[in-house]
């Protein structure tokens, strides 16, 4: 699955650059040189969408570049005598199943018993089992 979106990128007069991606909340990231500020900005968006994905929530769908604006950003960041050279906008796309593997959301099926009322009560409830089970392992992983 592919995503694409526009972003805003600027560059910095002490060197590096500044990168939001509007549909995703102004989520923004930078990098010392403009190969590393595109690569984070990948980072950024593929790890967005995939904690949106993992929440069961929507994708926010991408603007078209022309409706993005600089001007807009600027207002909502609230940034006043912001010191840049340049700035430019460019669509980012980010290979979401290759950076899944990357980083390994690899799904792994494991067999657990549990009483049968507790199935029956669950499944009622449409509990989502392998995600409950999830987040009470992280919780008991980095509780300790």
């Amino acid at each position: 699955m592919k995503v694409i979106y526009p972003v805003l990128f600027f560059e910095e007069k002490e060197n590096g650059y500044s990168v939001f991606v509007p549909d995703l909340n102004n989520a923004s990231t930078c990098g010392s040189t403009l190969e590393e500020a595109m690569t984070m900005s990948e980072d950024l968006i593929a790890g967005i969408i995939l904690d949106e994905m993992e929440e069961g929530n929507k994708i926010p769908n991408p603007s078209k570049i022309e409706e993005v604006s600089f001007d807009k950003l600027e207002k909502e960041i609230d940034i006043e005598n912001w010191d840049y050279i340049s700035k430019f906008k460019t669509y980012i796309a980010v290979d979401i199943t290759s950076f899944a593997e990357k980083w390994g959301k690899e799904l792994i099926k494991k067999t657990v018993n549990i009483p049968k009322w507790i199935n029956v009560k669950a499944e009622s409830l449409k509990i989502n089992f392998s995600k409950t089970l999830e987040e009470a392992l992280l919780e008991k992983i980095y509780k300790e």
